[in-house]
């Protein structure tokens, strides 16, 4: 970073683990981290003692919503779906897409030259 600060990304489309976590992120820092084990869980040092909270993320609805729960699977169909038919921009839009196939070419490219590898993260890279 321009700043000097360095940023380590691991990713992977397949991993071979006992633990099987699909669409799962780890977050990892100096003063502290999140994963999503069981849940969200963040940690780190405060006044010099270790801690971990479990986020409660259950919603449970207000007055005029129940709440509910839908798959992920089942939400990313719906909102495909729903792009679609009503001519709507998807979640994650083409262009989003790409530079996040930039960014991981990129690191597989570092990876095997011991280089960085620098772009500007547009499309037209």
């Amino acid at each position: 970073m321009e700043n000097g600060a360095i940023i380590v990304l691991e990713s992977s489309w397949a991993l071979n683990v006992s633990e099987y976590r699909e669409a799962q992120t780890l977050l990892a820092g100096t003063e502290g981290g999140a994963d999503m084990k069981d849940g969200l869980r963040l940690n780190g040092d405060r006044g010099g003692r270790l801690y971990e909270t479990k986020v409660d993320l259950s919603a449970g609805g207000v007055a005029f919503y129940d709440g509910g729960q839908e798959s992920e699977s089942d939400r990313e169909a719906r909102l495909w779906l729903e792009a679609v038919r009503d001519d709507k921009d998807p979640v994650v839009k083409p262009e989003q897409a790409l530079v996040v196939t930039q960014i991981l070419e990129a690191i597989y490219e570092s990876s095997r030259t011991g280089r960085a590898v620098y772009f500007d993260g547009t499309s037209d890279n």
